[in-house]
């Protein structure tokens, strides 16, 4: 493959990304119950997977019970996350919100720690306190920030993901002309 054809694949595929985390967060809560139900899907696919693995591999394994007991397990959670999407969107942005808040400890722990190495080490401590506060909205908002939460987030990743690919794209056109 040449470069000039690589460098088209990466546009193409920052502007996809661009638009489809535009999309994405002009439909919150469309992607919300879309990444919900997809989630769902996967536990089913590998619990039911896990299951005729160690029952077929059962001969070659001395606790293929135990892989048996967590293929059922994964299979039968993603059943009741799909019966109960509430619950299941709840969860997931409950772990988000949990999430941003263990990380928030972590980046300013770093910046602090290394405030006599680093020259922008305040950067860091100000992040930490923004995840600080976005876990705190998302967690005390529960349950009616499970609605959009997880659209957002996913849609601003897809955006900047597609943002930066875009740029990759006009630098290295810049530099090889």
């Amino acid at each position: 493959m040449s470069e000039k054809r690589f460098l088209n694949y990466v546009l193409v595929e920052g502007v996809l990304l661009a638009i489809l985390g535009i999309l994405m967060l002009m439909l919150p809560k469309i992607t919300t119950i879309t990444l919900g139900a997809l989630l769902c899907i996967a536990l089913m696919i590998y619990g039911g997977y896990k299951t005729i693995n160690a029952f077929l591999t059962r001969n070659y394994l001395r606790h293929y019970i135990f892989n048996m007991v967590l293929g059922i397990l994964l299979f039968a959670l993603g059943i009741i996350l799909f019966i109960s999407p509430a619950f299941n969107l709840i969860l997931i942005t409950g772990i988000i919100g949990i999430y941003f808040l263990m990380e928030s400890i972590a980046s300013t722990a770093f910046g602090l720690q290394n405030r006599k190495t680093l020259y922008f080490w305040w950067a860091n401590v100000f992040v930490g306190i923004i995840q600080f506060l976005l876990g705190l909205i998302i967690i005390l908002g529960l349950p009616s920030t499970s609605i959009w939460v997880i659209g957002t987030l996913v849609g601003i990743n897809f955006l900047i993901s597609g943002m930066i690919m875009i740029s990759m794209f006009i630098s290295t056109k810049y530099i090889y002309n």
